[in-house]
């Protein structure tokens, strides 16, 4: 059943949706407001689980969170957006795009892909279940920041956030993550514009998934930013922001 999201809204003109990654919030977005609010409607919801959003008791799946998103345009009285995601906020974005494509003009993906994950992957995600079961969010994501970013202001940024992550929505995410299918037909079979945002020293994304999606994807547009990592729209604003300038028009 869908969930009622906390979202913020800045700015005025065409709407766009950014959604956030694990086990983050919306405020990931806040360095984009002052580049993009003269040209956007921006609306960044947190996610089930996650910020300010409820904690729901149920099984979550990616496509759980698409239909959140959905209720959440439906409350709006958007018809269509610009749906941009971030790591798993792809992941939802990707989902979305494949079951309600009429309500997209456009789609980015921010240091994420289309792909499912690989049976060590899986293994990892359940095993990163147990631990935070046993140990609690703080403990076993502590060296989390560092990876999602070298710079340390953004790893403090981060880590607050991820210490306030109910481990309740830190468990259900890595299961919906964990269980997601692949996605690449969405980018393949996209009727509206889409674009790919990646760090060149992004860890969770390797130089072979880089080099497959520029290969799979010849009519996605197609960034690589050199000296950043996972959080690309806090430490590249002003590059991601014209990409997305540049999708929205």
């Amino acid at each position: 059943m869908p969930v009622k999201l906390f979202y913020e809204e800045y700015g005025a003109g065409a709407p766009v949706v950014c959604i956030h990654g694990f086990p983050l919030d919306h405020t990931i977005w806040m360095s984009l407001v002052p580049l993009l609010e003269t040209k956007a409607r921006l609306i960044l919801p947190d996610l089930r689980g996650h910020g300010r959003s409820p904690v729901v008791e149920d099984i979550y799946s990616m496509q759980d969170m698409a239909e959140d998103i959905l209720l959440l345009l439906d409350g709006l009285k958007l018809e269509k957006v610009v749906l941009v995601g971030q790591s798993m906020g792809g992941y939802v974005a990707l989902q979305f795009a494949r079951s309600f494509p009429e309500r997209l003009s456009g789609l980015a993906l921010v240091a994420s892909h289309p792909y499912a994950d690989s049976p060590e992957q899986k293994k990892e995600r359940l095993e990163m279940i147990e631990e935070v079961r046993r140990a609690g969010v703080a403990t076993v994501l502590e060296t989390f920041p560092a990876k999602l970013c070298a710079n340390t202001d953004i790893q403090e940024f981060t880590r607050a956030i991820i210490e306030r992550t109910p481990a309740q929505g830190v468990v259900k995410s890595i299961q919906a993550m964990m269980e997601r299918e692949d996605t690449t037909g969405v980018l393949l079979e996209a009727q509206c514009p889409t674009a790919i945002i990646l760090g060149n020293d992004d860890p969770f994304i390797s130089r072979e998934i880089r080099q497959k999606m520029q290969i799979q994807f010849p009519f996605t547009q197609f960034t690589i930013i050199d000296g950043v990592a996972h959080m690309l729209m806090m430490e590249k604003s002003e590059d991601v922001s014209k990409i997305l300038i540049h999708l929205i028009n």
